[in-house]
């Protein structure tokens, strides 16, 4: 016999809904829970039926603002917005409470308390915060009946939270058609409704001192973590209009409103933020955590440890497990700068500074992809040479990336050495010269006198080089010669859901890094092969096996002056990193010498940090000068940000 045809949205009426009452449609993103909402509404529409929805998704709304949540009704053809209110956050699951809080003035606004309500939620299905946002949702509104979209044979999400509601629980597999979309396209629609908001917006300047901030504002101070944030202008509790920040200082706050303001009182503002014309979260502050604390039993999303000490040196080694990387600072904070960033899932490092080179086991230098070069004094580019030695056979291209004036040190280098049995097997790499507004190219070759000219590439918002999965930026700072300070930031972070694979009958295997570069490309109908024979695309397996989340900024930087320009440089490549790799030379009692060598203080560093709003800060590349006084160092830099990593000194033997 064959599948059993899908209700009709009038037999879906007849059975859920024969009264007015409270249905709470819940599911995950793709679900096509507002798809289902929509056709109920129609038909009672239809029957004459009064019926509105209460849209609680602020990442991507099925109508309203993305920021807000909204009450309409649906006629059948269109949406007819009631009210909204701001959360001006796209992530239910942050903020949570304050969601609760805006559903219920919402609630209050219903014109009709008796007409039949609709609660679409967000995708929000797992974790803490679902068992605790879908059940006070539920006795928030008063709901009658969960329709629960999920597929036969998968549990109910949150059900366990639900059990001591006086609530019906029914089951509905969602259609066939609905789908989740990708992030790259969530993204897009989310932008374009945002900019479609905007679009004959008005340009005002308020002052902070005649406002309430509310939210989660930051330090007027930190002018740039305000530019783009969507905020809210609110009289006597009651939304006004949106738009987002064009500049702040604490004497005044621009803003681009969708239309002018009348007399408010209050500016809200949270994590919700516009830049390059992408609707999007900053990213999430997190804890500080000590440098020698173990990772969990659970699956730690950060891990910072001391490394093992070798015979090069008794420094100890500070790692930081961030996503899918493990970022090392190979000679620790007293040592060479060499910060290596291992790429968990595959064979692949990239290299920030090459110094010292004595704790870089061979296979390490066979898996560099790239390096990137601070600048070239001894001690940030004295270990090229065993680059160099341990890539002599059959090795693709390493790139190598920093100032003006790169190609002849790195040719200077390696015309040292005799290559006169290398044969074919010479060592190649690609300089990648940073001239501000491009990047001029050669490639050479070991043994190979001649130098080939590759055709330079224009630097875009300081991007140096774009891969499918990450992004690398750089900036010019003043050492009294020009230096790079540089960020990595993978473009999001991908996770397999273990569920999905055990009920799709799917093994782990190398597909799933097929299906994740895929990912990354966008290559939605490329086919990926399964051990079991089937081909389905990459947009069917991520939608079905893929969890995705905004990748999260590691920043470093060393030699630079403490000036106002290198500041301000360094804290806009470095916002909202979670880790934040930057020198902190000196004592402020040694200010004197700090000037004259063109590094920083602690105060200085700390400084950077605080203004970038970064979640953690690795200090290193100390002055020897305090080898026995290191503890002194981590002290003063603690009296100016609270976000610093400190290993623990009984681990350091």
């Amino acid at each position: 016999m064959g599948a059993s045809r899908p209700a009709t949205p009038a037999e879906l009426v007849d059975r859920y809904c024969p009264d007015d009452r409270r249905i709470l449609l819940l599911g995950d993103s793709g679900s096509g829970k507002t798809r289902l909402i929509t056709a109920l509404m129609t038909e009672l529409n239809r029957r004459g039926r009064t019926s509105l929805c209460l849209n609680c998704d602020p990442g991507l709304p099925g109508f309203g603002v993305p920021g807000t949540l909204a009450l309409g009704r649906f006629d059948g053809q269109s949406w007819h917005l009631v009210a909204s209110h701001p959360l001006c956050s796209l992530d239910a699951g942050r903020f949570r409470l304050p969601l609760l809080m805006a559903s219920q003035e919402l609630l209050k606004a219903l014109p009709d308390a008796s007409a039949t309500l609709f609660i679409d939620t967000p995708g929000l299905t797992r974790g803490t915060g679902a068992a605790e946002l879908i059940p006070a949702l539920t006795s928030l509104a008063g709901v009658d009946l969960i329709l629960a979209l999920v597929p036969d044979r998968t549990p109910v999400p949150v059900a366990s939270a639900l059990q001591g509601l006086a609530v019906k629980i029914a089951r509905l597999a969602p259609a066939p058609e609905a789908h989740a979309l990708p992030r790259s396209q969530r993204l897009q629609r989310r932008s374009q409704i945002w900019s479609e908001y905007l679009a004959n917006s008005t340009t005002v300047e308020l002052s902070p001192a005649t406002l309430q901030l509310t939210g989660t504002p930051p330090p007027l101070i930190s002018g740039d973590a305000w530019r783009g944030r969507q905020v809210a202008l609110l009289k006597q509790g009651r939304l006004q209009c949106l738009g987002e920040v064009v500049s702040a200082t604490p004497n005044g706050v621009r803003l681009r409103l969708a239309r002018p303001p009348h007399r408010p009182d209050q500016l809200l503002i949270r994590d919700a933020v516009s830049r390059g014309g992408q609707l999007r979260s900053t990213a999430r502050a997190r804890p500080t955590r000590d440098a020698a604390m173990p990772e969990s039993s659970g699956a730690a999303e950060v891990r910072v440890e001391l490394g093992a000490l070798t015979s090069v040196a008794r420094e100890p080694q500070i790692a930081v497990r961030v996503g899918n990387v493990m970022a090392t600072l190979v000679n620790g904070v007293m040592g060479d700068p060499l910060l290596q960033v291992r790429m968990l899932h595959h064979a692949r490092s990239l290299l920030f500074d090459i110094g010292d080179t004595g704790r870089m086991p061979l296979r390490a230098a066979h898996q560099v992809s790239d390096l990137f070069l601070s600048h070239a004094h001894a001690d940030h580019i004295g270990g090229f040479i065993w680059l160099v030695r341990c890539r002599i056979g059959h090795f693709p291209p390493c790139r190598v990336f920093g100032p003006a004036g790169l190609l002849k040190q790195v040719e200077g280098m390696m015309n040292g050495i005799l290559w006169d049995r290398v044969e074919d097997r010479g060592p190649c790499f690609e300089v990648h010269e940073w001239h501000r507004d491009h990047l001029r190219r050669w490639r050479l070759t070991a043994g190979n006198r001649d130098i080939e000219t590759l055709a330079s590439v224009p630097v875009e918002d300081g991007v140096v080089l774009r891969e499918p999965g990450f992004l690398v930026w750089a900036t010019e700072l003043d050492h009294g010669i020009p230096v790079l300070a540089y960020a990595y930031e993978p473009r999001c972070q991908i996770n397999v859901r273990k569920d999905r694979l055990d009920a799709l009958g799917l093994s782990p295997g190398p597909w799933l890094q097929d299906l994740k570069r895929a990912y990354l490309a966008s290559h939605w109908q490329q086919r990926i092969p399964l051990a079991d024979g089937r081909r389905p695309t990459v947009d069917e397996l991520s939608q079905a096996l893929l969890l995705t989340e905004p990748g999260e900024k590691l920043a470093y930087a060393t030699d630079f002056g403490d000036t106002e320009a290198n500041v301000d440089k360094l804290s806009r490549l470095a916002q909202d990193a979670h880790t934040l790799f930057c020198e902190s030379s000196f004592l402020c009692a040694d200010r004197d010498q700090a000037t004259r060598t063109h590094h920083l203080t602690t105060d200085a560093c700390a400084r950077v940090a605080n203004r970038a709003r970064v979640k953690q800060l690795v200090a290193f590349h100390f002055s020897h000068r305090y080898e026995k006084k290191r503890d002194q160092v981590y002290r003063e830099l603690q009296r100016h940000t609270e976000r610093l990593i400190v290993p623990r000194k009984e681990e350091v033997s």
